[in-house]
């Protein structure tokens, strides 16, 4: 049976989904599913560039990312199937069924992050859409996200990568007020290098990288964190 057959399988796939390959990371323990819809093109499987990275859960040992794009309207809606996820989000449908089901159970906050093996920024983020009603309502242990959930985390919480703040702070000359000289440096030169890009995974990958920074130095970056939202309200203004 062919690797591809087997993740599908794993992965309770549905058609049209089928996986269009696999790569695995042993080194990291991440498994990479790339998937696409069963459509052809004069008898062979179409090409589509995936637009979503997903973190789904575990397959085994193996921190699970899915690939993909979402489907066209009128499709089924991606809200029932569990292998996508919302649109500018980091996670599957699945993957926080699993958070719920968890929390459910009676598990504290981050004993459902150990056991899922999930960090604690995407965690903050499952529970953000679960508070505001995105995966459904009156599940019941609103009492344990509150007392589980860090002040800091409740006050401000990093943007996914999809959130038009980052594209917007990486094109924009708009100053931004860093008290850290490491940040500064990085998005100096990061906006320098993003004017340049033509391709859309280059400027994804330029985000990646100062979100990463982000991450890492939140509890360094308060002032700055608090800031994201006046280039958001930028990028919205842009939009419209």
């Amino acid at each position: 049976m062919r690797e591809t057959e087997i993740c599908r399988q794993l992965l309770e796939l549905r058609e049209p989904w089928v996986v269009d390959r696999i790569k695995v990371d042993a080194q990291r323990r991440e498994l990479h599913a790339y998937l696409r819809t069963g459509k052809s093109w004069f008898g062979r499987p179409a090409f589509v560039q995936p637009k979503s990275c997903w973190r789904h859960a575990n397959v085994g040992p193996l921190k699970t990312y899915i690939h993909a794009s979402l489907p066209e309207q009128g499709a089924e809606s991606p809200e029932t199937v569990p292998f996508l996820g919302p649109a500018g989000d980091d996670y599957t449908h699945g993957l926080a069924q699993k958070v719920i089901e968890c929390l459910n159970a009676g598990l504290g906050y981050r004993q459902v992050c150990r056991l899922l093996d999930i960090d604690v920024y995407l965690a903050w983020q499952i529970r953000h859409a679960i508070s505001e009603g995105v995966h459904g309502t009156d599940h019941g242990f609103e009492g344990a996200l509150a007392e589980s959930a860090s002040p800091g985390a409740a006050r401000q919480v990093i943007p996914p990568t999809g959130d038009p703040v980052w594209f917007n702070l990486l094109a924009s000359d708009t100053p931004m007020d860093i008290r850290l000289l490491s940040l500064k440096l990085l998005l100096a030169r990061s906006r320098q290098e993003f004017s340049g890009l033509t391709s859309h995974d280059a400027k994804i990958l330029r985000v990646n990288t100062l979100r990463r920074f982000f991450i890492k130095h939140e509890k360094q970056l308060g002032h700055e964190i608090a800031q994201l939202a006046t280039f958001r309200e930028s990028a919205e203004g842009i939009d419209s």
